[in-house]
């Protein structure tokens, strides 16, 4: 099985609140903004940026209640946005608050 696997800090940006798929499983879409140091080439170098995450049922209900501005860790796997649009969105399937 080939590894896909996403776990990332950062601030809630937005979120645009819970939704219901059309077979009622709950759903949210949300942005998050990343700020840190990594390592590359042994050195140090800023890195910054936002993306976007999705997350269904329970992940989804509990991440709905968080406010904007607060800092959360998301986990979960990389999947492209929809059937035409194949740029990266992180599914959510567990989270931390920061």
């Amino acid at each position: 099985m080939a590894h896909n696997r996403v776990e990332i800090d950062g601030r809630v940006v937005k979120h645009d609140g819970l939704r219901h798929t059309p077979g009622g499983l709950p759903s949210l879409q949300l942005r998050l903004a990343h700020a840190s140091e990594q390592t590359e080439a042994g050195r140090q170098r800023p890195v910054e940026c936002e993306l976007e995450a999705l997350a269904f049922g329970k992940p989804a209900q509990e991440l709905a209640g968080v406010p904007e501005g607060a800092q959360v860790r998301l986990i979960g796997f990389l999947e492209r946005k929809g059937a035409r649009d194949r740029w990266p969105i992180v599914h959510v399937t567990e989270y931390e608050l920061i």
